[in-house]
């Protein structure tokens, strides 16, 4: 049984972690956080998916995605179309960042997963496993795929609308490949990979040291113990008090808080505000069809899919592209704005609001890859062409910086700043499986 010590990253509050229930996950039983799955100790499922998933990513990458024919001309793309063509429109910015997402982070998710479970497997090591586990982490929530998908359905209801469609090898490619990669996910426990790679002579803290280390106080957060929690494996550790202290797991370096956290989460956050003007008062691209140029914003092309009937499209782009960066942009205000000024109030809810919406900004980068593959695929000349706008750029960056903005605030100070940072209603034996929520069924 597991007696080893744990910190909520999004309150810091301290637990012991231990063994729960198959298909579990342990909550932090203060903001409700969660903290941990139920261990898995097994790695031959989620190798067998990422394999699949290899497999599945060449052949989106090999084939064409959709074949467009009208009047006689024939156009198909693949997923790196959409890059090339925005760089040779001059939009190397839009270039980077699909090449990015749709291409980079996914391959280099399956690779290192690939590069560190097959070792493990077979009780090998090979050069750079941590290094590039930890990289994994801070690659993970650049990998839009499933994104992308939706993106793709978007720009499919748009030209079914005037010409022949046809769905290439790589489009059921995409879309099993995005279940698969979260089959690959969910079915591995990353505490377990991370012991597994971890020096064999590392010693964890666990329930033993809390007596030493709490002076005979009660507190909750890992900082009153001096204890610090690495951003990269949530191993805790003990402050060096120097500055430099790394965590001996990962190697990444560890701090007591992000440093300049709400400064740069402001910068970030003011920096989407004003991109969002012009993100939606210039056009995200020009269609020309049969002579005729026609620019569209954001919403004049929802407003095109409602007209059209496609109001389930309609919907899920206004909701994406307009509905989510607003709703975003003033949750995240009212987050930064509250834990500075350190009101009390609804402090797990505050928390929530924050979780969530650090999770659902990604999806906004819908009608950036939709122009993509508009751009990339309709090139007919006056016949019929699509190309990207300045709304597209400044669109991009509305989303980048809104998830950089949440990326770079640090959720503790919620707690820390309303003086809640030292409360504690219990002894020191804090256990996370007093908040268990049954996630589906054991397997």
């Amino acid at each position: 049984m597991s007696h080893r010590l744990i910190a909520c990253e999004h309150c810091d509050y301290l637990h012991v972690e231990d063994n729960i229930p198959a298909g579990s996950v342990a909550c932090c039983v203060r903001c409700g956080s969660p903290l941990y799955s139920a261990e898995q100790s097994r790695f031959d499922k989620p190798l067998a998916f990422a394999f699949t998933a290899l497999l599945l990513f060449i052949i989106a990458n090999s084939y064409p995605i959709l074949t467009f024919a009208m009047e006689g001309r024939v156009e198909t793309n693949t997923l790196g179309s959409g890059v090339l063509t925005f760089w040779q429109e001059g939009f190397p910015f839009l270039a980077f960042m699909v090449a990015l997402t749709s291409i980079v982070a996914p391959l280099f998710l399956i690779f290192a997963h690939i590069y560190v479970l097959l070792p493990i497997s077979l009780n090998i090591r090979l050069p750079g496993m941590q290094k590039v586990w930890r990289i994994l982490a801070m690659v993970r929530p650049w990998s839009m795929l499933d994104v992308f998908l939706i993106g793709l359905l978007v720009a499919l209801t748009k030209l079914t609308d005037f010409a022949q469609v046809i769905a290439g090898p790589a489009f059921f490619a995409i879309c099993c490949l995005i279940p698969v990669a979260l089959l690959m996910n969910v079915t591995l426990d990353p505490r377990n990979v991370w012991r597994r790679i971890a020096p064999a002579s590392l010693r964890y803290l666990d329930q033993s040291d809390l007596a030493e280390l709490s002076n005979g106080n009660s507190v909750s957060q890992a900082r009153h113990y001096g204890l610090l929690t690495c951003h990269t494996c949530a191993m805790v550790v003990k402050d060096q008090k120097d500055g430099h202290t790394r965590c001996p797991r990962c190697g990444d370096a560890v701090h007591q808080r992000k440093a300049r956290s709400f400064s740069r989460a402001w910068a970030l956050l003011a920096t989407a505000v004003i991109l969002y003007v012009p993100a939606n008062i210039f056009p995200i691209m020009t269609v020309t069809y049969l002579g005729r140029s026609e620019a569209d914003t954001i919403l004049s092309g929802v407003a095109v899919l409602a007209k059209a009937g496609e109001w389930p499209i309609a919907i899920v782009v206004f909701t994406a592209s307009i509905l989510v960066p607003i709703v975003k942009i003033v949750m995240l205000s009212w987050v930064y704005m509250t834990t500075y000024l350190g009101l009390s109030g609804p402090l797990k809810e505050r928390t929530l609001i924050y979780r969530v919406t650090e999770l659902v900004g990604r999806w906004s980068m819908v009608d950036v890859f939709m122009v993509s593959i508009l751009a990339a695929l309709v090139k007919l000349g006056n016949i019929a062409s699509v190309q990207p706008g300045f709304g597209a750029v400044a669109f991009c960056g509305v989303v980048i910086a809104t998830m950089l903005s949440a990326m770079a605030f640090d959720p503790r100070l919620i707690w820390d700043r309303t003086g809640m940072g030292g409360s504690h209603s219990g002894t020191s034996d804090i256990y996370a499986q007093d908040q268990v929520e049954k996630q589906g069924t054991p397997s």
